[in-house]
């Protein structure tokens, strides 16, 4: 089939959604200020950002990044593999071994990168791979990059992914096992029952555990260290994969073990890291500064607990459907793709930034408006959105009364086999 043919259903879609004005995604944001954004002269309240710690803003970060270049310039010249590693990068994975709790770090330039040449690398045809269904598609990329044998279980379902490995290795004695879960799940916020996770090693000892933390890193446990730190699990976590894009101001991704010898491995196999241009030295940097002021400071932290419990709360009591996850990520539940595309677009007109996520991120007619709130928003800013969201809540009929007396947001089954995989 030709390209043209392929791709036409899906863009009659894309473009029947853009002919209604309801097509959320890609806007032009012209500035910055945090909490605070600029999009088509509009400033609007931003309550969808991953910036969770809002250090993207701070002045020792901003220095920071200034002075890398004013030493190392704008960009890397090539590889970490051939000219572009710099002194910055090994003290960036020195730096982040020990924040994490391991011996050894490997930097790539993205978190999506990250996963999946780690996993392409570390994964073979022959191996068996144990996969929450909700875990990000970075993940699902580099797990079909391995064509290793992939075996779901149920999202969070400590006792089903048991089940299953048991049954796998009945199957296949001889394979490698390896579990991967994220620590908190970017799309529902869930955070991963990590401590019952790893127990799975007490009847098999051998399975390797891999954990994407990048909504983790910088939230969850002491001082942000991560989900790990937080269930007090690192030492039976094998890899700790983490991002710089979400809590750490800036960009890339890394990988963690106390196995050097495979993270040895992996910097010389890994193409994702040898065929990509290393890491800007402004954003190794940037990172480098957000370590220290995690360390120094873990009040910021304690304030962005703060904010969430404010904003829970206050979505509570305008009636909407959330759960109770402990972690910075808040879908509202809505249900319809073109219901959370209208109430996106109207909670723009009424000066907040927050955008829906729909399938394939979610399943099928299980649509959310996915907030996320950072540790420098005001009670200003909560009280915004919060009032916007009172005024679309009853009208679009998202409300746990309106659910309640109308039935659970639900459809017939999502289309296709493959679970779903977050953006």
């Amino acid at each position: 089939m030709k390209i043209a043919e392929r791709i036409a259903p899906y863009m009659k879609q894309v473009e029947g959604v853009q002919q209604t004005g309801l097509y959320a995604y890609f806007q032009p944001v012209s500035r910055s200020m945090g909490p605070v954004v600029e999009v088509d002269g509009k400033e609007l309240v931003m309550a969808g950002s991953n910036d969770y710690l809002g250090l993207t803003h701070d002045p020792r970060v901003v220095e920071r990044a200034k002075d890398a270049i004013d030493r190392w310039g704008t960009g890397p010249g090539g590889s970490r593999f051939l000219s572009g590693n710099m002194t910055l990068h090994d003290e960036l994975e020195e730096r982040l071994a020990a924040f994490v709790g391991k011996k050894k770090a490997v930097v790539h330039t993205t978190g999506f990168l990250t996963n999946l040449g780690s996993i392409k690398s570390l994964m073979q045809p022959d191996d068996l791979i144990l996969f929450d269904k909700e875990n990000h598609a970075s993940i699902m990329e580099g797990c079909k990059a391995s064509r290793a044998r992939i075996t779901y279980f149920a999202h969070n379902d400590a006792a089903e992914a048991h089940r299953r490995l048991a049954s796998a290795m009945e199957k296949y004695p001889e394979a490698s096992a390896f579990l991967i879960t994220e620590g908190v799940f970017s799309m529902s916020g869930d955070v991963a029952v990590l401590d019952q996770l790893v127990k799975l090693k007490e009847d098999f000892p051998e399975l390797i555990v891999y954990l994407d933390d990048a909504h983790g890193l910088g939230v969850m446990g002491s001082h942000g260290r991560g989900t790990a730190n937080h269930f007090g699990v690192t030492d039976k976590v094998d890899f700790i994969m983490g991002t710089f894009s979400k809590a750490m101001a800036s960009i890339g991704g890394f990988i963690a073990s106390d196995n050097e010898d495979v993270l040895a491995f992996l910097r010389n196999d890994s193409k994702t890291l040898i065929f990509s241009a290393a890491l800007p030295a402004a954003s190794a940097a940037a990172v480098i500064q957000c370590i220290d002021i995690l360390e120094k400071e873990p009040e910021r932290v304690e304030r962005l607990w703060e904010v969430n419990r404010k904003v829970r709360k206050g979505l509570k009591e305008i009636g909407l459907c959330v759960d109770d996850n402990d972690s910075p990520i808040i879908p509202i539940h809505v249900g319809s793709e073109l219901k959370a595309m209208k109430i996106s677009r109207e909670l723009f007109a009424r000066g907040v930034f927050a955008l829906p996520a729909v399938y394939p991120a979610v399943p099928w007619n299980h649509a959310l408006i996915r907030t996320a709130f950072m540790s420098t928003h005001e009670d200003k800013h909560i009280e915004k959105v919060l009032d916007a969201l009172s005024d679309v809540a009853h009208k679009y009929g998202i409300c746990k009364q309106d659910v309640d007396s109308e039935g659970a947001m639900t459809s017939p089954e999502q289309p296709g086999d493959t679970p779903p995989t977050a953006p």
